[in-house]
């Protein structure tokens, strides 16, 4: 098990917002994402990662993960039944489901994206 220290939490937490804000400034293109592979692929989530999206590398079509491709990811049932709830009620014409994970200690973040 790997414990993260104080000092990772808020480096997390910092390179979440960092990303968050830029995908919030590209919230068109990305809504057209989640919109094209929930109609092709269903329901899903995007998995990204916060330190590419800082280096300037937007989530696209493989970025997109079916419901069942993230829950394998997911090893701890509380983080998989969390992610299936999220998955399976959200609206897809309204909103989309990403999983953020930062480079610190690999800290993963479940967030709901309004389009």
């Amino acid at each position: 098990m790997v414990k993260m220290t104080l000092e990772d939490n808020m480096s997390a937490a910092v390179e979440r917002e960092k990303a968050l804000s830029i995908l919030n400034a590209n919230v068109r293109a990305l809504s057209k994402l989640y919109r094209e592979c929930s109609l092709s692929m269903g329901r899903g989530a995007l998995l990204v990662y916060a330190e590419n999206i800082i280096d300037g590398e937007m989530p696209s079509k493989g970025s997109y993960r079916t419901r069942e491709e993230m829950l394998e990811i997911f090893d701890k049932p509380d983080s998989q039944a969390r992610l299936a709830d999220m998955i399976d009620n959200y609206d897809p014409k309204k909103e989309g489901i990403m999983t953020l994970i930062t480079s610190y200690s690999n800290a993963t973040f479940f967030v709901t994206c309004r389009l």
